[in-house]
């Protein structure tokens, strides 16, 4: 299996491939396809960088409070969904 994204010819069309072998999407170029590419690289750099935040606010909550992770964890999905 592959680790990075990929387009695959589809007929006329293109279809990009996520790493885990899930078609994302079909485009009408393989321009198209390598742009959503990017879109979803970036998302998943967004993505991993929110969870190294979260678990950053989770370990600070933890030893401010001397709580278990379960506990901060709590506290800390409870604080995010008011937060706007």
């Amino acid at each position: 299996m592959s680790t990075e994204y990929r387009v695959e010819a589809a007929g006329s069309q293109f279809t990009v491939i996520d790493p885990w072998g899930e078609q994302v999407n079909t485009y009408p170029t393989e321009r198209a396809a390598k742009q959503d590419i990017e879109r979803c690289k970036k998302q998943d750099s967004m993505y991993e960088t929110a969870k190294h935040l979260v678990d950053a606010a989770i370990k600070a909550h933890m030893q401010m409070f001397e709580v278990d992770r379960e506990t901060a964890r709590n506290w800390i999905c409870s604080a995010s969904e008011v937060v706007g």
